[in-house]
């Protein structure tokens, strides 16, 4: 199973890679600015979000200013709403290639993955200038931030196996993902605490993978206390949606070539 798993990255390493430049060239290929728009879009959401909501509703945040607190909520779900929105579309953006060639196709939503990756690293680096900026301290539990981080990828991945895969099928779930991924956005504290939600709530947000992964990033960024119940939930479920979304994904293959 886990050499299933591994063998796009040990022996289509080179495929992925080439499919994953691709993917990086082409989404800005004949834009203004071009690559700039991997900046400028958070930013734009930042400023919004930090106005209405450090302004106009005042949530608080434990000292921490409130742009820091929601740029560390704001860039991990970018990259997983990012990653399912695009990873959705893949299979039926390439079925001219999945008709003419053999090779794993879990490759096509991997290589979306790992390019939104690249961009979440760059906008990681302008987070960096923030925090430098608003002498907010880098803590030592900063280093659970990677344990979080491949938690995170687990459950992007899964969930991006499974709906590129139903989308080839029938067309409209890449709408219906998109709807979903707002809903499940104010679901999830990324503009506000955890704090916030009603006492009687709290328990039905913690099901919520993503609620675990958030606070867990924010408490090893900010040196808040950590739920290790929440993110243990989170991470169990991250590892069971990964191995239900590549069991789907590999029992449908074998069609992809003659319905994309």
């Amino acid at each position: 199973m886990i050499s299933i798993i591994l063998r796009p990255f040990q022996s289509y390493k080179y495929l992925l890679l080439q499919l994953t430049q691709r993917e990086i060239k082409s989404r800005y290929k004949q834009s203004f600015v071009g690559y700039a728009w991997v900046i400028l879009n958070p930013l734009a959401q930042l400023l919004v979000y930090s106005f209405v909501f450090s302004v106009v509703f005042r949530f608080p945040t434990h000292d921490i200013p409130y742009i820091i607190f929601l740029y560390a909520g704001l860039l991990p779900w970018g990259l997983f709403q990012g990653s399912i929105s695009a990873a959705t579309q893949s299979l039926v953006e390439n079925a001219p290639l999945i008709r003419k060639v053999n090779f794993p196709r879990e490759i096509i939503p991997y290589s979306v993955v790992l390019a939104k990756i690249v961009d979440f690293l760059v906008s990681a680096l302008i987070f960096i200038g923030f925090m430098i900026a608003f002498r907010v301290p880098f803590s030592s539990t900063t280093i659970y931030l990677v344990p979080l981080f491949f938690s995170q990828l687990l459950l992007t991945i899964g969930i991006s196996l499974i709906l590129s895969a139903g989308n080839l099928f029938y067309r409209d779930i890449q709408y219906l993902a998109n709807l979903l991924l707002m809903l499940w956005m104010y679901m999830t504290p990324v503009v506000y605490p955890l704090s916030l939600v009603p006492t009687q709530y709290v328990w039905f947000y913690k099901l919520n993978p993503m609620v675990g992964i958030l606070e867990g990033y924010r408490s090893a960024l900010f040196n808040y206390p950590f739920e290790w119940t929440i993110i243990s939930w989170s991470l169990a479920i991250s590892c069971l949606v990964f191995l239900i979304g590549f069991f789907v994904f590999k029992k449908s293959d074998k069609i992809f070539a003659d319905i994309a």
